[in-house]
């Protein structure tokens, strides 16, 4: 993988600069340190948290949508 488009897909997964820096050095060596394979551990952990509440959010959305279009369709309004 590119080592710009990663650097860019971890800023937008919320991986701190800091912890980037960090792991770059095993990406590009494979050299790992058992202090950063915490780090890392635990930024994923991080981000399954995030997508948890992601597919949460979208579940409630597509149910909200799914109200909503049928109400459409009966000519009713939106329930609330």
């Amino acid at each position: 993988m590119d080592r710009v488009q990663l650097i860019q897909q971890l800023y937008a997964a919320g991986v701190p600069s800091r912890a980037i820096v960090e792991l770059l050095p095993c990406v590009e060596t494979g050299d790992v340190t058992p202090a950063l394979l915490d780090r890392l551990s635990a930024e994923r952990s991080r981000i399954d948290a995030q997508v948890s509440t992601l597919v949460q959010t979208r579940d409630r959305l597509d149910a909200i949508i799914t109200t909503a279009a049928t109400a459409m369709n009966a000519g009713l309004p939106c329930p609330r």
